[in-house]
């Protein structure tokens, strides 16, 4: 019996490799002989033993020969087989193949702030409109979950406490946000709904949508509310066929077609949620696709992201909690939202990240970036402080180079959200190493990608042919003085004449 003393913590959380047994072939009965044939047995046994040594040898080697000669005839056999099944390979894949890049460096810095407006916190929610990041709840230090609205300008680095009205939410965490646009805020700035409203919701009424979560007194709740980015107020949204009260669930925003679509999470009783439901024109439909076979299992703690594939437009879901109990999950699901169906991604290259939720996720440059989260292990749960990228054009997993000590000593990250204009992404809060919540706000900007890189030959480009038509311009305005002043003198001289 061994000590379990004898295992590091590390070992025992690494899956065991399993062993291959060697198969034991079985043994097979003699047959029985009858009384003459072992006695001719015996005689030739005895006869076999006078032969000489030199005889015996030449036997010894001509068993062997044969033996190795029935040995390697069917592996010899085999490998002609083989090489006349063996297709030619094709010249296209010598001449012609296509690479890929990786994920751009990234430059770590940190925004240094007072802790005052933006208080430590984690479980709170991040999302990004109009080139402003806000920030809503959490819980604090005192475990205490909060109901305050914060904004932060990435231009000057600064917080700033937002003055709401009307009804505020009750003060949640784990709960989801996403942008929203009030179909009855547009209509009323149309004045009226049809072509008009529809005018006016691309103008206007651009709100957060806050869903779900847990409450005070650990409630989780199921009452959607609705903040005006406009006139700054919130309101509850009445809706029918509201989803059933649920917490660290997943939520996407679509908005051509002003949906706010929501997947799993947890529900009252601890259990793992498996539906979905999409919101749309102010009324909540069930997705009858998430509670079929092919459908990612009930999960809490996972990521949904909203991508453009080819044209079309898909919810990238990654992994999750399957049993709200520790069971990590690193599988990668895509749901088609025209046609409401879903298939998984398990054709891939690379190392994909490891089980995990409470992760943080965004989509952008035609990958999904997955960043921190939570990992169990065989004694404990491990946070993780790594970054993956997952490029959908090459199927291929990459693990970006960022050290954990340059993000501080965070072991858990908080959300995540990624500012369009200069393609950086954001962490606000989370919990330190010792599991309490924490104030930091790290910014990741890439040092150099594809898209800065197209972007500069664009700039140059476009500098070169402005010096290029100033230039003629300069020798056009020339040119022009120079007919201008010769007209003149002629004119002069003929005055003189």
């Amino acid at each position: 019996m061994s000590d379990i003393s004898d295992f590091s913590e590390s070992e025992l959380d690494n899956p065991p490799t399993p062993k291959a047994s060697a198969a034991r072939p079985k043994a097979k009965a003699a047959p029985t002989k009858s009384a003459p044939a072992a006695a001719a047995a015996a005689a030739a046994a005895a006869e076999s033993k006078k032969k000489s040594p030199d005889e015996e040898k030449d036997s010894k080697k001509d068993k062997k020969d044969q033996q190795q000669q029935s040995s390697s005839s069917p592996k010899k056999q085999q490998q002609q087989q083989q090489q006349h099944k063996a297709p030619p390979r094709s010249q296209r894949s010598l001449e012609r193949a296509q690479g890929v890049l990786s994920p751009p460096d990234f430059f770590i810095s940190k925004v240094i702030h007072d802790n005052e407006c933006f208080t430590p916190r984690l479980g709170h929610n991040v999302l990004e409109a109009k080139g402003i990041i806000f920030i809503f709840g959490g819980e604090n230090e005192e475990k205490i979950t909060t109901k305050d609205l914060i904004k932060f300008e990435p231009n000057a680095n600064s917080f700033e406490l937002v003055e709401t009205n009307g009804k505020s939410p009750s003060p949640r965490r784990c709960s989801s946000m996403t942008l929203w646009r009030d179909p009855d805020a547009a209509a009323a700035a149309g004045g009226g709904g049809g072509a008009a409203g529809a005018g006016a919701a691309g103008a206007g009424g651009l709100c957060l949508l806050l869903f779900g979560g847990i409450g005070e007194g650990n409630k989780v709740l199921a009452d959607p509310f609705i903040f005006d980015l406009n006139n700054k107020s919130w309101r509850e949204l009445g809706c029918t066929d509201t989803p059933s009260p649920r917490h660290s669930h997943a939520a996407v925003y679509w908005e051509q077609q002003n949906k706010v679509f929501i997947f799993g999470g947890q529900d009252e009783e601890g259990a793992p949620i498996k539906d979905a439901h999409v919101l749309e024109k102010g009324v909540w439909h069930k997705l009858e696709s998430a509670s079929e076979d092919l459908a990612p299992s009930g999960r809490c703690g996972h990521s949904a992201c909203l991508c453009e594939l080819d044209k079309k437009i898909f919810i990238v879901i990654f992994g999750g909690d399957i049993s709200c109990n520790g069971k990590g999950e690193n599988d990668l699901w895509l749901y088609d939202v025209q046609h409401d169906s879903w298939d998984i991604i398990d054709q891939y290259a690379g190392e994909p990240p490891c089980p995990r939720w409470k992760h943080a996720a965004a989509f952008f440059d035609n990958r999904l970036w997955i960043m921190g989260g939570t990992y169990a292990g065989w004694f404990k749960n491990y946070v993780m402080s790594d970054l993956y990228v997952f490029d959908f054009s090459a199927r291929v997993w990459f693990r970006c180079d960022v050290n954990p000590t340059d993000l501080g000593f965070h072991t858990d990250v908080g959300p995540l959200t990624v500012l369009p204009a200069n393609r950086a992404i954001y962490i606000f809060g989370g919990a330190d190493q010792r599991g309490y919540p924490c104030a930091d706000v790290y910014r990741l900007a890439p040092v150099c990608t594809t898209v800065s890189l197209g972007a500069l030959s664009q700039d140059m480009c476009k500098t070169v042919k402005e010096e290029a038509l100033t230039k003629l311009e300069k020798k056009a305005d020339i040119s022009s003085l120079r007919a201008v002043a010769a007209k003149v003198g002629s004119l002069s001289d003929e005055e003189e004449e």
